[in-house]
């Protein structure tokens, strides 16, 4: 497959409940923009506002003059509103980017640098790093870095993993990963043994900072709009992506991401039901009839044992009541015929 240019990056860039996020975001890209050197790809912005006008059309049009900006009087999602904002994006590549998600230095040149080096790639996934400023291992020492708990991930342990599976179904769910945060299965699964400075193939990048060719992302058919209101679209994404060519890491473009914005204002206990019924439904898809109901069996068990683990955990990252009401939906949810 023969080299090609890229000439336009559109940033897609959907916002719920959080305007004030969504517009320092803004300003990160435009600076970023800003530093683009002649000869550099154009960058240009399609932003939905998926919470009903809650941001400020006027301080977007103020950072960012020439931005689509669009309007849904409800939430329809983060996959049917990114699907909307592509609809209208002049570029050839679209940068998938949360609102939680700043831009270091200039990064454009360098993912259109990444899509140059390969005609094969597809997707390119920018650098994660800490929004808080954290030690990075020295030169040598990646192999040694361990991986953070489960709920207390940073972006060397969130960012990159290889898609779904049962047997890291199993590990995950059966408190396995929580036990033993930095088991060699887990570290093969989030390709911890990587260096964190050198570009790698990769199964399924985090979206917080994602750039995939516009004619491939329509080919693909865009992001599946079941999955609502997020989660799992992003695997189901790229899963499909990968069938029409490679997801290549690029470290020298870099983003800062904050993480889990959507979570907490969802609640946890609205949050983990609906994670885990998109969870089934990329399942449904993706594994045989067998391995669909050992996810099922699985979930059950994980989900009981959270429950007998509750009342004895010392630390928790929420509150006791809410988790135990969330694990009890996620258990009825993994127990009934519906996902």
């Amino acid at each position: 497959m023969g080299l090609r240019r890229v000439d336009e990056i559109t940033i897609v860039l959907v916002s719920w409940k959080d305007p004030d996020d969504t517009v320092r975001a803004i300003e990160s890209l435009a600076a970023a923009k800003a530093r683009v050197l002649a000869g550099g790809p154009r960058v240009s912005l399609a932003l939905v506002d998926n919470a009903g006008g809650a941001l400020d059309r006027e301080a977007v049009r103020a950072i960012w003059p020439d931005a689509s900006v669009s309007v849904n009087p409800t939430n329809r999602g983060f996959g049917p509103a990114a699907n909307q904002a592509a609809a209208v994006a002049q570029g050839d590549v679209l940068l998938f980017v949360n609102p939680d998600t700043r831009a270091e230095g200039e990064p454009f040149s360098e993912i259109a640098r990444a899509f140059r080096e390969r005609g094969d790639v597809v997707a390119v996934a920018p650098r994660l790093v800490d929004d808080v400023a954290s030690p990075e291992p020295e030169v040598g020492e990646t192999r040694k870095r361990r991986l953070a708990r489960p709920d207390r991930e940073d972006q060397f342990t969130f960012q990159l993993r290889r898609l779904p599976r049962l047997r890291d179904d199993a590990r995950e769910l059966l408190l396995l990963d929580h036990l033993a945060p930095n088991n060699r299965f887990r570290r093969k699964f989030r390709y911890a043994d990587r260096d964190p400075e050198q570009p790698l193939e990769v199964e399924q990048p985090a979206a917080a900072a994602l750039a995939v060719r516009a004619d491939g992302f329509r080919a693909a058919g865009g992001f599946d709009e079941r999955f609502v209101p997020a989660w799992f679209e992003d695997v189901d994404l790229c899963a499909r992506l990968r069938e029409r060519g490679a997801i290549l890491y690029w470290p020298a473009a870099r983003f800062r991401h904050r993480g889990a914005a959507s979570s907490e204002d969802l609640g946890y206990a609205r949050f983990l039901p609906i994670y885990y019924a998109n969870a089934i439904r990329y399942r449904r898809r993706r594994y045989g009839l067998a391995a669909r109901a050992a996810y099922r069996a699985l979930l059950v068990a994980g989900m009981a044992m959270r429950l007998v683990a509750l009342p004895v955990r010392r630390r928790l990252p929420r509150p006791r009541r809410e988790a135990a009401v969330g694990y009890l939906k996620t258990l009825a949810l993994a127990l009934g015929t519906k996902g």
